[in-house]
Formats: structure tokens, sequence, C-alpha cells
């Protein structure tokens, strides 16, 4: 009643001049709130005055004014304030704070402002983007720029799920404006005042669309519900449209998981590092070989994450099957060389791995059945929309089908393999969030009773994610991992076991600070404390004549400092830059022998020194600074390039083909240097039939300046005196990688090709001259090709080949005067064996369209090397009647395998 009674005051006391001149005021009021005397003004006077009440104090003031102009009376009740006004054209003021009021308005501010007064529209609160709810209003005129321009803010989520998604793309209707949502599903847009209408895509959710009416900046939270599939075919991406072009960050490729299913893959189980080896660059030896090469670097140069955790070993079965369970992955990234600061620890490539939260809303269930695994993925709420929990669980029921071999050795092995993950997720607030995830895994392989692997994993991790304040926010990882292997040899006067693993504990804090529209800076800690056992031997029977011995545990630490900043200079051009900076200690307790002249090698130690607990015996330093830029030529082309150094301090120890589950590890010490590498590369990236069709072609190079190999016949296992086997020296590494794509259409798919050499320089190896490295394999290509006549079914074929990788072979043989003969070796990997491919097929019926039923069900059959190609994974030599050398083939898979899978969801 008191404001009424001093409003109506108010406006019998007003004076109005004219329309040219000031309006007079009295207003006396001896205990009023500025926003209080504000209102009256605005209410009682034809005047518009715009403010925000947070940026106005709560405490009463006195006021006294008689026949004051409006600008006399704005002075009186901000005085003593940091704000001020501004007075724009006829009656209408803009307060905010001084700095700001100080700083020069565009005129598209000011025009928003007389577009906002002309409209004189009531703007309802900012609510949650769902569909059909009309348009939402955003803002108020009081917070948009001093440019004219609103910050339109938000995170895109499942409503079903509450899950976050990385990559979906935001765009404004009709309009070249758009964004891409980050790793947290968060996205940033800049607009002018007015109505749009936002078209929102990501796999799987159709192209959803969102009224909005722009009145300043403020937040817009958008949640979309799965669409079902229309008759016509709906375009939507994963990333952004036009992310082969306009993608800074050099030499890395994104997996795509709608279409990791479809295709065609041994016996049924969906593999994600098989998915890899259809990208340029990537590469592998062939069946039944763990791991994968990136740009020619070894298997144990990849860092392979799980979120934060690394992983020692990326496969089961000997490298039949990935030790990644499809079902339970949010996203899946290849750095291959060119690594952001954020990673480090290996040389050629970083396989970063998101796993994905359970559904805040309801539960679900995803199971499949294949010829030789099962597999169950069970997902719901702990608390609805504030807790989540994921389980999912794989097992191998091999043995069945290897005992229907006609081949007796192979009929007496067995196989087995089983991974578990967990992951419990607590929102606290909108703001914060606690994340627990463990996953264990368990192998066993056993070969017709001669030797045997067994190999297990498990692994913890605790993160915590927190936002501080729009631009700035962060997390902290905490990591455990014990890997462990053994091979036994089962001979009975040979066997033994020989043990070895190794355990790490990660620490890793991050920070992100979004400084503006076009500028992001992240920087953070990452501290790694290994315990590595090189290896035990101990008889595996009594009649054994196997030598006992065991080494003792290495302690090593990593720790590394490191920042990276993307920045968007023009349209055109942006630069991702930073640094890493890592010290790496090699700790006590432990021995180091001392050699004549100061050089390892066999039979010629002097002497040794003992180092207890903690004392330091090596110690390393190395920055690695990292760079990526583009620049856009037109809208469809760019060309980018990158420089990375990386350094590797934990190495893999194997004489074989190929390293095993049970190849021990080796931190760096005085003697064993760490891996030290520049890397390169340039390309250029087109997009043709409005970005549904990418094109790349780039050129890249490593200069290894510090790597080293193996003496010949060198005797790694438990070996104390390691560094007498090993040879230090560099190498090379280089080539050119092509690709093409065609993402949507009833014929889609992509092909690949690769050339790329890798060589080593190393004294005391090859008369020192340069030579091929393990897994030099010149010349790779790959083709997919699918046929989607619709949405439900997919015929899809792969076809992949491959230079035989090189080897080290008998040429010739002599005769010494005991009559036998000895063969005569070729240099270092001058042979190679034969070249590889290999065709599969795959049909996939997809789930119904039928949202009213409860169960989804698909079906997958494969034909995995459709022509029974005997590819060669290695070649043995053996000795014919007349002495002559023999090559022989040995082929892991030599027929063409089948297989059916049946999957069973829950919606």
């Amino acid at each position: 009643m008191k404001r009424l009674l001093s409003l109506a005051f108010l406006v019998l006391l007003c004076t109005c001049v004219s329309a040219q001149k000031d309006l007079t005021l009295n207003l006396t009021d001896a205990s009023i709130t500025r926003v209080a005397a504000l209102q009256q003004i605005n209410d009682g006077l034809p005047v518009r005055i715009f403010f925000q009440e947070d940026q106005l104090s709560a405490s009463p003031i006195s006021l006294d004014l008689k026949d004051v102009s409006v600008r006399e009376a704005l002075d009186a009740i901000l005085k003593n304030t940091v704000l001020d006004f501004v007075d724009y054209r006829d009656r209408v003021y803009v307060i905010g704070p001084a700095i700001t009021i100080g700083t020069e308005f565009d005129a598209a501010y000011y025009a928003a402002v007389a577009e906002r007064i002309e409209e004189a529209e009531p703007a309802p609160e900012t609510r949650r983007g769902a569909a059909n709810d009309g348009p939402a209003y955003i803002g108020t005129l009081e917070s948009l720029g001093t440019d004219g321009m609103a910050t339109l803010k938000g995170q895109i989520t499942d409503q079903n799920t509450g899950e976050t998604f990385i990559g979906a793309t935001v765009q404004v209707e009709n309009s070249t404006t758009a964004t891409v949502t980050d790793v947290d599903g968060n996205y940033e847009l800049k607009l002018r005042p007015g109505s749009y209408t936002l078209v929102i895509s990501y796999v799987g959710f159709g192209a959803n669309r969102r009224e909005v009416k722009v009145n300043g900046s403020g937040d817009y939270n958008i949640a979309l519900g799965a669409n079902a599939t229309n008759l016509q075919e709906i375009v939507v991406t994963e990333t952004a449209a036009d992310a082969n072009v306009n993608r800074v960050q050099a030499g890395v490729q994104r997996i795509d998981m709608a279409q990791l299913e479809k295709l065609p893959t041994f016996m049924g189980e969906t593999d994600v590092v098989k998915a890899l080896l259809l990208n340029p660059g990537v590469s592998s030896i062939g069946e039944g070989a763990s791991g994968f090469n990136v740009r020619g670097g070894e298997i144990d140069q990849n860092l392979l994450l799980m979120d934060n955790g690394a992983l020692i070993n990326s496969s089961h079965a000997l490298g039949f099957f990935s030790t990644y369970n499809a079902d339970l992955i949010k996203s899946v990234d290849l750095y291959k060389a060119n690594i952001p600061a954020r990673f480090g620890g290996r040389l050629a490539s970083v396989l970063d791995v998101q796993m994905r939260d359970g559904n805040f809303d309801h539960f679900r269930v995803k199971a499949g059945v294949g010829p030789v695994t099962g597999k169950v993925m069970l997902e719901g709420p702990i608390v609805k929309e504030k807790s989540s929990f994921i389980f999912g669980a794989r097992s191998s029921y091999a043995n069945w089908a290897i005992q229907l071999a006609s081949v007796p050795e192979v009929k007496a092995s067995s196989a087995f393999f089983f991974d578990g993950n967990l992951r419990l997720t607590q929102r606290f607030g909108e703001k914060s969030t606690l994340i627990l995830q463990g996953y264990g895994s368990q192998d066993e392989f056993t070969y017709n009773n001669t030797f045997a692997f067994d190999y297990q994993t498990m692994m913890g991790q605790a993160s915590w994610k927190q936002i501080f304040s729009d631009k700035l926010y962060g997390d902290l990882s905490v990591v455990y991992n014990d890997y462990t292997s053994s091979q036994s040899d089962l001979r009975a006067l040979t066997a033994e076991q020989v043990d070895n693993g190794i355990r790490y504990l990660t620490i890793k804090p991050t920070i992100n600070y979004e400084a503006s529209e076009k500028l992001s800076i992240e920087a953070g800690l990452d501290v790694n404390q290994y315990y590595v056992n090189p290896g035990e031997r101990t008889r595996a029977s009594e009649e054994s004549l196997a030598t006992e011995g065991s080494l003792e545990e290495e302690q090593g630490m990593e720790a590394s400092l490191y920042a990276s900043a993307d920045f968007e200079i023009s349209e055109r051009f942006s630069v991702s830059g930073g640094f890493r900076y890592t010290n790496y200690r090699f700790l006590g307790p432990g021995t180091e022998f001392q050699y004549e002249d100061g050089i390892p090698a066999r039979g010629r130690i002097t002497d040794s020194i003992r180092f207890g607990a903690g004392d330091l015996i090596e110690a390393y330093n190395a920055f690695q600074p990292r760079v990526s830029a583009r620049f856009r030529l037109t809208g469809k082309a760019s060309i980018r390039a990158g420089y990375s150094r990386t350094a590797q301090f934990l190495n893999q120890i194997f004489v074989s083909d190929s390293p095993t589950p049970s190849s021990q590890y080796q931190l760096s010490t005085g003697y064993i240097p760490p891996f030290l590498s520049h890397n390169f590369s340039i390309g250029y990236f087109l997009n043709l039939e409005g970005n549904n069709v990418e094109l790349g072609a780039e050129v890249y190079g490593r200069q290894i300046d510090q790597l080293w190999d193996y003496r010949d016949f060198a005797e790694v296992i438990v070996n104390p005196s390691l560094e007498t086997e090993i040879l230090i020296g560099e190498g090379r590494a280089y080539g050119l990688e092509l690709s093409g794509k065609r993402k949507v259409g009833v014929l889609n798919g992509l092909v690949s090709y690769t050339y790329s050499r890798t060589e080593r320089q190393i004294p005391g190896i090859n008369n020192g001259n340069y030579y091929n490295s393990n897994f030099d394999k010149p010349h790779n290509f790959v083709a997919t090709i699918n046929w989607n006549p619709n949405k439900r079914n997919t015929l899809t074929a792969n076809f992949t080949y491959g230079t035989g990788r090189p080897v080290t072979a008998p040429i010739g043989n002599y005769r010494v005067e005991n009559g036998l003969f000895v063969p005569v070796y070729s240099n270092r990997n001058e042979v190679r064996i034969p070249d590889y491919h290999r065709l599969d097929l795959a049909y996939t019926l997809g789930k119904g369209y039928n949202k009213t039923k409860t169960f989804q069900t698909s079906w997958t059959v494969s034909l995995y090397n459709v022509y029974g190609r005997k590819n060669a994974f290695s070649v043995f030599y053996t000795q014919a009647p007349d002495q002559t050398n023999v090559a022989n083939r040995l082929a892991v898979l030599g027929t063409v395998f089948p297989a059916i899978t049946f999957n069973i969801e829950t919606r």
C-alpha cells in the first residue's frame, strides 16, 4: 500500500514540460531501496530504465528529490555505488557497472535496445529445451553485450538417461552459424537478439528443432529424445558436418560408434581396435597379433586409455578380441603422432576411449550372443536424475569350437577370456560430479599342452568433475592399475613358468578456462608412479631342467606439467598449441652394474653400485612442444599441419615377431635411455556434396633421435644385465595417407591407402646402415562399402591389403668340418613374408521402428576371410634332405569363419 501511495504521489507531482525537454519529478522517502526507487520511476514516468537487480544493494537509502530531472534522480540513486548509466535516445536509460558504461557501446547494441523497446513484449522465464513446448525466451536486455550480441550457452543431454552428448551439432536454421558440443556436452553460440530455430543433430536422435527468442545472454539446456526413423533418410552426424575441413588438431581420427556394429568381425564380436585398422596410417602384422601399429610405431608406443586409466594390454585371446566393451563406450578418438599436450608417455599415438555414464532415468538391459562369446549390459538410476550405474561383462566359450578342429595340436588347445566394467556416477547439484569405476579382465590360453599364457588386469578409477563458473571448470582423476602375466612351458624337461607385471598409480588434476569464444586454455599435472616386476622364473615340474631366478622390482616416477590453448585467430586460421614438460626418475632400491669403458657388453661387468629404497639412480627431463594449425582455403577445403615432440620412458621387451601378453616392461635406466621423437604432418582436406563426401591427403614424417633395438640372438627373459642385449641408435618414418569417405546414401563407405616406410640405424646392426623395422609395411589399402536399401538392412563388404612385413631369413648355408650345415642369414629384416589380403562380408538386420515394443532385437551374419586366404603370420625355415632352406608359412587363420550374432535390448 505504501508503494502504491508513493507511486501515485510521484505521478501527480511529475511535470511533463514537452516531448523534447526533460521530465521532472519529486521523490521523497527516508528509507527506500534503490531497486524500488528505479521501479517507481520506470512505472510512473514515460521512460524506460534497464537494470539488473542483483547489481544493486538491498540496503535502504534516503532520497529527498524535488523538481529534478531523471538524470539527476539517477545520479542520486546510484551515488556511492560502482554503477553508472548511459542516456540512450529519448527517455531510455541503461544502468551497468561504471567500467562497462565507460566503454564505447556498439551501434548494434542500441539497435537491439530500440527493437526490444518497440516490441514491449514480456519475456517468460528461460526453461529447459524440450520438444513441442513453444519458443523459449532467453536472457534479458540487461545481459546483452556491448557489441549487441548475446551469448547462448547450454548442455545437450539424453532426456531418458541424462547422459551428455559429445560432438552434437547445434546449428541456426538457414544460417552458417553452428557449433559442436565439447567433451561435457556443452555448446555456445553468439547471436543477435531475435527469433531463431536451433537444429540439434546427433547420431540416433534425428534432426531436433527448438524455437528460441533471444533477448540477451542466457543458458538453454536441451534434452533430446531418440527419433523414430522416417521412410526418407534423415542425415545426422556425430561430429560437425564440416569437421573434416574445420578441425584444428592434426592427425586425429574419430571412430563412428553407430557404424561399428555393422562391420564384419571375427566370430561376431564388435571390436574397437579392429575398426581402427580401417583408417589410414594404422596397421597390424596380422591375425593373432596383439595391438596395432600407427605410422610405423611399435605396438607398445600407443597410449591406450579407458577414460584416464592407461591399459597395459589392448587385446584378449592373443589379439583376436579387443579389451574394450563397445556397449559401454561414449567416444573413441585416435591421435596419430600429433598428440595434444594433455597426453604423454608414448611415442606414436593415443587411443582416447571415453566410457559413458549409466541411464539416470530408467533401467535398460542389453545382451548379445555369438558363436564363441557372449555379453550383457545393465544400466539404470540409483537415485533418479542424481546417480546411476552401468555394468557390462563379456566372456568366451570357444573350447567347443576348438574341439571341432581336425588338426590334433589345435584340438588339444584351449582359450578363455572374461572382462567386466562397473561405473557409478553421482551428481552433486548441477556443477559437481563424482565418478567411480572399475575394470577387470582374465585371459587363459593353452596350445597343445606345450605352452600357455595367463594374464589379468585390475584397474580402478575415481574422478571428480567441478564447474566453477561458465568459463572455468576442471577435474581430478586418480587411477590404480595392476597388470600381471605369466608364460608357461609345459614340456616335461623344460617345464617352467615366467611371471612378470606392472603396477602404477596416476594422479591427474586438470583445469580448463574458456577465456572467450575464440580462446580456450587447458593446464594440469600428470604424475605416474610405476612398479615393474621384470621377471621371475620357476620350475613347473620336478623333472624340469629349467634354471630358476628372479629380478628385483623396479620403480620409476614420471611427473609432467602441461598447458595448451586453442585460439581462433580468424574465421580461416586457427591454432592449437602447448607444451608438456616431463621429469622422469628411476628410483631404488636396485643394483647398477659397472662395465669396462662404461659400455654395457656381455662378460664386461667390473663392479656394481647398490642403491637404497627411494634413492635416485637416474633422471631424465624432456620438454615436448605441441602445435597444430588449420587454414581454411574455402568453405569446403583446408590445410592442416602439426608438430609434436614425444618421449617414452616405459617400453615393452620382446624379440619375437610381436610382443606377447607376457612380454616384460622395462623402465628407462642409466643404460637404457627413453625413446624420443619429432613428429610432423601436413595435409589437404576437401568436402563435397554438402559435406557428405570427405577427402584427405596427408604427408607425415617422424625423426626418432633416440631408440634401441636388440643384438642378434638376444637373451631378454629374466636377465639381470638386460642392457648388454640392447643397442642404441635412431630411426625415421615417413609416409602418405589418402582417404575418401561417403557418409550417407544407399551406397556409402570409405577407402584409404597408406604408403609408409619405417627404418632404423643402429651401430652394431646391419653394418651401421638403415634397415627396415619389424613393422615396416610400405603399402596398405582398405575399402569398406555399405549398401543400405533402407534403415534396417545393411550389407557390408570390407577388403584389406597390406605388404608383407620384413623378417630376417636364411638365404643359404655352408658346411663345416664335422659335416654340419650352418645357415647364412640375410641382413636384419631384409626379406618379406607374403603380402596380406582378406575379404569380409556382413549383413545386419537392425532394430525395428516400433517404439511401443519393450524389447528391440538385431541380427548380424558375417563371413570373415571369405575366400579362405592363408595369410602368413610368420615364416619359419627347415632344411630339406638336400640341405636347402625351405620356407614354411604359419597361418593363424587359413579358412573362412562364419558367425551369427543376436542382440536384444530394452528401450
